[in-house]
């Protein structure tokens, strides 16, 4: 650099007015003007923010050989000046010089033992693919400031570049339980282990973002692995555990479901009526009721079929209408108008899907129980026999039907 006119006429203020001349020539891009400019006030006053600025100039201008001389010069005056040598040292890795600037790196960090400094050798070390290095000075700085964007340089560099997957996990799960758990974090660890097959550890994670994010797209990963992988039973204990989870009763419902715990099951289902009056939950309270109970009273009997009945006619679903009739014919009591009244129900449901087999033995067995055999054994014959030997209660009704005498 050369500085220019060396002797001024004496000026009050002479080196605010080349500031002020510089930093307008910056506004208008006029980097030439505003190089002088700084350079005169430097003649005035040798502050070394004024070489600097210079050295910005050229660096924005992608000078790097010219900014690469002034980097050294000014380091000759000024050896320990960390941000003009950091930036000598982003030149020379610019222009692939690695061995100088690795030479600058290890002199910065004789001045300036921070994270700052051991994160740019750790940058050199990794451009020359030293990633032993590279990842020996990140811990170093990660040490100094354990922060997530370091914690994430280091990490990959393990994953990646070491193939050490193991360090990597360590690296983050031991940041989460010191410091804390970060979206960027929990994916990127959650995923390694889902590479991994690790399926368990990556609910866990999720689970932990879900806690800090409230995002129910984690909520939903946590239990897809749990169901996926059969543990049903931590399924149920997340979402016990979290009442803010998305539709968690009817979760829960279908997890009890899923369990073969009836009696759950039946709870969940009237808390979810209870809280939302769908009347597919009275239904299915009332015919897991009916399946689970040992004691078919003709009181117990009346009020499920109460239930069913409310269910049906809300909804005028086939199932509950098929279900309630066959119930009425089934447990009959000796009572023709019950039976009639019930084969009037499954009719209904008939409507609604005519060729289902259920449906239709429900209505041959109507038949059956009021003796009209010549019904009971049309009805029971539109039934596929491979669907009759499917089902053990529709063998024993058609064997019972074909037998039928009035």
């Amino acid at each position: 650099m050369t500085l220019k006119n060396p002797n001024f006429k004496e000026v009050e203020n002479l080196e605010d007015i080349f500031i002020i001349q510089a930093y307008a020539a910056l506004d208008t891009n006029d980097y030439d003007s505003a190089q002088t400019a700084f350079a005169n006030a430097y003649i005035i006053n040798p502050n070394p923010n004024y070489l600097k600025e210079i050295l910005g100039i050229l660096v924005a201008q992608n000078k790097l050989q010219e900014a690469q001389k002034e980097a050294y010069a000014f380091l000759e005056k000024y050896p320990k000046d960390e941000m003009v040598r950091s930036v000598l040292i982003g030149i020379l890795t610019n222009t692939k010089q690695f061995d100088l600037a690795l030479k600058e790196a290890k002199l910065l960090l004789q001045y300036h033992k921070n994270a700052e400094s051991y994160e740019l050798i750790s940058s050199v070390y990794f451009l020359r693919q030293d990633y032993k290095n590279a990842s020996k000075y990140l811990q170093l700085a990660y040490h100094l400031n354990p922060n997530p964007i370091l914690l994430d340089k280091l990490a990959t560099t393990h994953l990646l570049f070491l193939k050490d997957s193991k360090t990597a996990i360590s690296l983050y799960e031991t940041h989460i339980k010191t410091q804390e758990i970060t979206k960027s974090i929990g994916d990127k660890l959650a995923a390694i282990y889902l590479e991994s097959k690790l399926y368990l550890d990556a609910a866990r994670i999720y689970a932990l973002l879900f806690e800090e994010t409230n995002a129910q797209d984690y909520a939903r990963l946590v239990l897809e692995i749990y169901t996926k992988t059969k543990h049903l039973d931590l399924a149920e204990s997340f979402l016990l555990k979290h009442s803010n989870i998305a539709m968690r009763n009817a979760l829960l419902f279908e997890i009890y479901r899923l369990q073969k715990d009836t009696q759950k099951t039946i709870k969940q289902a009237e808390i979810i009526y209870q809280n939302t009056q769908d009347s597919n939950f009275l239904a299915y309270k009332a015919m897991l009721s009916y399946e689970n109970s040992k004691t078919r009273t003709k009181t117990y009997l009346q009020a499920i079929e109460n239930d069913l009945k409310e269910a049906a006619l809300k909804t005028n679903e086939a199932l509950y209408w098929n279900y309630l009739g066959y119930l009425m014919i089934d447990h009959d009591f000796n009572d023709s108008m019950r039976i009639q009244k019930g084969i009037k129900y499954v009719q209904k449901a008939l409507e609604e899907d005519p060729s289902n087999a259920y449906y239709l033995d429900s209505l041959a067995w109507g038949y059956f129980k009021l003796k009209d055999c010549q019904n009971a054994k049309t009805i029971i014959e539109k039934i596929p026999n491979s669907e009759i030997q499917k089902e053990e209660e529709l063998k024993t009704h058609y064997k019972k039907i074909l037998n039928c005498n009035p």
